[in-house]
């Protein structure tokens, strides 16, 4: 009877062992991939190197919504490397992401475009007011 009972109890235990279990862990780093008219790039190969590692931490594809996470284990200078295929060609762009020591972003390096948005801007807006000067100076010189 004892005999019956340690069995039981060992393949029943041995039942819990088996399964898939989860837990939500907060404080992973997300990037999203998209084409310059926002449309999310999925599949994109994305490499995510360590600070001075030179084997990849975490790698894989962007999932439908152009979105890939993963989740830093140290402060530092981490490197993305995205490899986004299209019908002419692939397309390679390299970022870094500061991570503070509480694993947040501290900053991340801009797109060239968002760096010089702002010159790029005040120079649209002064040659459209020169434009609409000009156009009016014409005006008044055709109508003497």
């Amino acid at each position: 009877m004892l005999k019956t009972i340690i069995t039981t109890i060992i393949l029943t235990l041995n039942v819990f062992a088996h399964g898939i279990y989860y837990d939500l862990v907060e404080g992973a780093i997300a990037v999203r991939i998209t084409a310059p008219n926002n449309v999310p790039i999925s599949n994109a190969k994305v490499e995510i190197y360590a600070p001075d590692a030179s084997l990849a931490f975490a790698q894989g594809r962007s999932d439908i919504n152009g979105n890939f996470a993963f989740l830093p284990d140290s402060k530092g200078i981490w490197k993305v490397l995205i490899n986004a295929d299209s019908d002419h060609g692939g397309h390679l762009k390299k970022f870094t992401i500061n991570i503070d020591d509480k694993f947040k972003i501290k900053d991340f390096e801009k797109p060239p475009y968002e760096r010089y948005l702002t010159v790029i801007s005040v120079l649209g807006i002064l040659f459209g007011i020169f434009g609409i000067f000009m156009m009016l100076k014409s005006r008044k010189d055709t109508v003497k």
